[in-house]
């Protein structure tokens, strides 16, 4: 994607973007996972909360831990255990952005999204 003035700003952007988020609600992992990396970067479509969600849900169906553990003690940066999602450096980057109280809010309703939507993954 290219700067605020090329494609991502356009139609065909927009109606990829809708495509991709379908493809993430109707159980793709694949497509969770992309959807949250473009909501991840900054741009017309940012959304650290979103893209946090999404990481969760496509991360757990990849076999990433999801159990908030963080073992930093102090540490500026969340450090959970080996495996878990919230270490991969995008995700990390949100966890710091957002804090750990968005966190625990986001981890239940990404948790609670799944328990709903069990039969698509």
């Amino acid at each position: 994607f290219r700067g605020a003035s090329g494609p991502r700003n356009g139609e065909l952007f927009f109606d990829a973007l809708r495509r991709l988020h379908a493809l993430a609600e109707s159980g793709s992992i694949e497509g969770a996972r992309l959807l949250a990396e473009i909501l991840a970067f900054p741009g017309p479509v940012h959304d650290a909360e979103q893209a946090y969600k999404w990481y969760y849900i496509a991360l757990s169906q990849m076999g990433y831990s999801v159990t908030f553990q963080d073992t930093g003690e102090g540490a500026p940066s969340y450090c959970g255990r080996v495996g878990d999602f919230r270490n991969e450096s995008l995700v990390n980057d949100l966890v710091d952005l957002l804090g750990i109280e968005k966190i625990h809010q986001l981890d239940s309703e990404a948790a609670e999204w799944l328990q709903c939507h069990e039969e698509r993954w």
